[in-house]
């Protein structure tokens, strides 16, 4: 626990505590009220001291450059006391200076000149090896009081926030209560200021702002974790091999690549302001042909690195088996890659046994005023409307919100919600009353690890792998011509949905909860296609599924009924929704939409991507957050939503002149008659009327495929733990399931490696040049032709192709994700070949 607390308190009563603290923070942020004031907690005094001899300097600002009104000689018998409200900028953190004294016995503090001056206790570019200007005094070392504060010490003193919530919320007998440290009333009221315009979609943006900025550490750093934000290697050898070998400081275990000789490597995602005392590998002799011979360490990514360092080993005369391979640098570099060229004696792959890392780092001030300024917040114009200290103080108590989440969430979990037994729909029964909050919780930094033990509790691989024979060529004529086939029954996805199912009454239905290790879940066998499915054949088959189901192309027939196109990619009205589907709500095949719903989940826990474009209005239907008829239905129908929320402030004229019905239209096009008149025709829609029938239509439309929808996620959580979804924003579970919606160059070039062919090659150039002029779409087909896929992540291996005078098209092989990429005579044939390959050049067929 962070701060410190009352050693009287059990620690199970302090857990209590936070529970109950969360709880009504909770209630504060769905009643858009402020949090509880132990929350937002500031001591008015804090003391302070050296651990060696020093000169302070008092300055009247907080700025390098502003005046020293006071200089002192201190040393470890001088004391200041600051105010609890400390202050980061971009020089540094800031001490605010009420008093300080040089003590001798029975001396007094004494004021010092000036309103308000101010120590700088570090520098933002100093490391954190470097001793500060001054110290928290220990409560224990306190020693020059006055009598009054000697008679408080013989309590327990608090002077922290999370202190502070557990004396406010903790059931505890008088005596053992703890002396609190009077807070800060002005910088208390100034933390907890809510203004009348902020609401939680704004808490929301401030979350999404700091959450893109803090680095995502990957698991089994170890030793690495303080300085490393990820690593990442070229390939392992599943067993005993593991990547996480290299960072559990046990010379037993070692990495082990298993790729092609000379195309081995680890990279390095450095944190922030790091600079790198030392680099070594750690190796045994032991491991022999397995020895790294020639390593080249290089600092960048993709066509713009530098090199830091190239070592060659002579293991005749090398005995040490720490290989320095950088050593004091200077500057700070964001990646860092160790590429082993190769090995002793030929050998093809190599063992390492360790890393050993030693850096300066800056201290982290995390996000200091000056960060919600300026450029930064042009994605976020939530925010722009409120001054720089508004949003810093309001992500302060955001953070420390998100802390007592953190240090209770383990316990908020009920046992029928982390099994899969339970997968009933109930929408608004959420985990501790969290949907409210869903959009905070990326800033979490323990829910993620709780959602992969969750994940891994609950994974179940079969024994064997299915086959399924698929006849892509009357899949493809269905496609052409839906109407040719009214039971949908050539399609690649009826084909698998029956493929899939138990031979007989023995046999087991498929349970969709596979490991990430799992990367082929069934074997196709295309019916006059002469191919091998290794791997390809089964993710084009996802392909040609989410093809189906959600066609990317806008004048595409829909060759399935579960999904219809949402009013919105038919309406001219500038919304950016316009490329979203919606489950069909005359559509009642609900087994056929909770067969979607686990073939989605069996794409959350693996590596696979099923690209169906829903509307965001969708997505939080299945993940179970808060939706309103304003805000999310927009995504499927912006102009019913504008029409029918004028409606209600329409003058009597205007709303005679349009004319209306007691009728609508629901998102397939289905016209619903709400009240009839002796005719049997809809009834006019009177003035006084319109109320009613807008609150009637919001209703029928926001409920307009329940059944569907239900269904879906009854098939998630027999996949996935309820409690897994109760976690998750609607955008992570988009992502998770569909892959990254847009691809970068940067992306791209993140996720590309090299067989036989170097970065630096014209064919590649070439390539890269091609795909920068490419559009989004363009480099989803493209992503496709190499891999099978539409969307990241996934990673892509460029090999060297046929070499021709005639410009021949680029070859792939879908099973290896790889790109076999002939020589062009120049980069714009190239990109013209690169593009035609991507849209026409899509079937693995070998008689094509």
């Amino acid at each position: 626990m962070h701060g410190n607390s009352n050693k009287n308190i059990p620690a199970a009563r302090g857990r209590i505590a936070r529970i109950r603290c969360l709880q009504d923070c909770i209630d504060s942020l769905r009643k858009r009220q402020p949090f509880p004031d132990c929350l937002c907690y500031i001591p008015s005094e804090l003391e302070y001291t050296t651990s060696c001899k020093t000169t302070w300097k008092l300055l009247d600002a907080p700025n390098k450059t502003a005046k020293v009104v006071k200089e002192i000689a201190a040393t470890t018998n001088s004391t200041l006391i600051v105010s609890g409200e400390d202050l980061c900028n971009g020089d540094g953190k800031w001490l605010r200076v009420l008093k300080v004294t040089k003590i001798t016995a029975n001396e007094e503090y004494e004021k010092v000149p000036g309103e308000c001056l101010w120590l700088l206790l570090f520098s933002s570019r100093s490391s954190t090896e470097e001793t500060p200007s001054a110290v928290p005094v220990q409560d224990h070392l306190n020693s020059n009081r006055s009598k009054s504060n000697l008679l408080k010490k013989q309590q327990q003193r608090i002077k922290s926030w999370e202190g502070m919530i557990e004396e406010t919320y903790s059931p505890i007998l008088k005596k053992h209560r703890a002396y609190i440290v009077p807070p800060d009333g002005e910088a208390v009221a100034k933390l907890n200021f809510l203004d009348k315009n902020w609401t939680l979609e704004h808490d929301a943006a401030l979350v999404q702002l700091m959450s893109n900025n803090i680095p995502q550490e990957t698991e089994n750093l170890g030793s690495l974790r303080g300085f490393v934000e990820a690593i990442g290697v070229s390939s392992f050898s599943s067993g005993d091999g593991e990547s996480a070998n290299l960072t559990d400081d046990d010379p037993n275990t070692y990495w082990e690549t298993d790729g092609q000789q000379g195309q081995h490597w680890i990279r390095l995602t450095m944190k922030k302001g790091t600079i790198i005392k030392s680099l070594s590998l750690l190796v045994s002799m032991a491991d022999d042909n397995y020895l790294p011979e020639t390593i080249v360490v290089v600092a960048g990514e993709a066509d713009d690195v530098k090199v830091l360092n190239s070592i060659s080993i002579n293991w005749s005369t090398q005995s040490n088996t720490e290989i320095k391979i950088l050593e004091n640098l200077t500057e700070h570099y964001a990646i860092v890659t160790v590429r082993i060229k190769s090995c002793k004696s030929h050998g093809i792959d190599t063992r390492i046994r360790g890393i050993k890392l030693n850096c300066l780092e800056e201290r982290s001030l995390g996000f200091d005023q000056e960060f919600f300024s300026g450029e930064r917040l042009v994605r976020y114009p939530l925010l722009q409307s409120f001054s720089p200290a508004v949003n810093y103080r309001r992500s302060v108590v955001l953070q420390r919100f998100i802390w007592l989440l953190d240090s209770v969430i383990h316990y908020l979990i009920p046992a029928w919600q982390s099994s899969i037994e339970s997968c009933n729909f109930t929408e608004g029964n959420t985990l501790a009353n969290l949907e409210c909050i869903r959009q905070l919780l990326p800033l979490s930094k323990k829910r993620m690890a709780l959602i992969d033990t969750l994940l891994k509790g609950s994974a179940s691989d079969p024994s064997d792998r299915k086959i399924v024979y698929i006849n892509r060529h009357a899949a493809f004529e269905h496609r052409a011509n839906p109407s040719a086939s009214a039971d949908y029954s050539n399609t690649v996805f009826m084909q698998l949905f029956e493929g899939l199912k138990p031979r007989d009454k023995a046999s087991s239905p498929l349970t969709y909860r596979w490991s990430p290790q799992n990367d082929q879940w069934w074997e196709c066998k295309f019916i006059s296609e002469g191919i091998i499915d290794q791997g390809g054949g089964f993710r084009d088959s996802l392909s040609d599924i989410a093809e189906e189901l959600c066609p990317s192309d806008p004048d595409a027939p829909m060759a399935l009924p579960f999904f219809v196109r949402t009013p919105n990619q038919g309406n001219e009205d500038g919304n950016v929704n316009r490329d979203c589907y919606i489950p069909n709500p005359m559509c009642h095949s609900l087994d056929k939409f909770e067969w979607i719903g686990q073939l989605m989940g069996a794409c959350f826990r693996g590596k696979e991507i099923l690209i169906v474009s829903l509307a965001p209005y969708v997505w939080k239907r299945l993940v179970g957050e808060i939706y309103t008829w304003s805000h999310d239905f927009i995504t499927v129908d912006a102009a019913e939503v504008k029409i029918i929320d004028n409606l209600v402030n329409m003058d009597r004229d205007t709303f005679m002149a349009a004319g209306r019905s007691w009728s609508m239209v629901l998102s397939d096009g289905s016209h619903i008659t709400i009240k009839l008149d002796d005719d049997g025709n809809p009834k006019p829609l009177a003035y006084e009327d319109r109320e009613e029938y807008v609150e009637k239509v919001r209703e029928i439309r926001l409920g307009e495929c329940d059944k569907q929808l239900k269904a879906m996620r009854t098939g998630l959580l027999k996949v996935i733990p309820e409690a897994v979804l109760e976690l998750l924003t609607w955008q992570e579970l988009e992502t998770r399931i569909c892959g990254e919606p847009d691809i970068t160059v940067e992306a791209l070039m993140k996720n590309t490696f090299y067989h036989h062919i170097d970065e630096d090659d014209l064919r590649v150039k070439y390539f890269w040049s091609a795909v920068k002029n490419f559009s989004n779409e363009d480099r989803s087909r493209l992503l496709r032709f190499i891999t099978g896929r539409r969307r990241l992540p996934v990673s892509i291996f460029i090999s060297s192709g046929k070499i021709s005078p005639n410009n021949p098209l680029p070859e792939s092989s879908t099973c290896c994700n790889t790109l076999h990429l002939p020589l062009y005579t120049d980069e714009k044939t190239a990109e013209e070949r690169l593009r035609y390959a991507a849209y026409n050049c899509v079937s693995i067929d070998t008689d094509e």
